[in-house]
């Protein structure tokens, strides 16, 4: 009993509205991070519908960056500027968006 009070209680903390794209760089100068904030930024419009909030984290050994999905679990990490096709084709395969285009 206890271990599926202690698995609803965890499916809660994590469940979220957002889809979550943490952008991991050594810095706001690094390369990559700079390139990876132009790539985002030229869909506001696609990151806004697939409900993704982008959170930087600086101070990192090297560029990373990771996708979570809606329900907590980790659904992508690339260590190289993700492109906004393989994001896009990321979220839009989960069973979550596939329902949330339906409506």
């Amino acid at each position: 009993m206890k271990v599926m009070i202690f698995i609803l209680f965890a499916l809660l903390q994590n469940n979220s509205d957002q889809r979550v794209l943490d952008v991991y760089a050594i810095n706001k100068s690094d390369k990559l991070f700079q390139e990876q904030l132009k790539v985002l930024a030229s869909d506001p419009k696609g990151i806004k519908v697939r409900d993704i909030s982008i959170k930087e984290h600086f101070g990192s050994t090297a560029f990373k960056i990771t996708l979570t999905g809606k329900d907590g679990t980790k659904k992508l990490s690339s260590k190289s500027v993700l492109t906004l096709k393989k994001l896009y084709d990321t979220i839009d395969a989960m069973p979550m968006r596939k329902a949330e285009m339906k409506h």
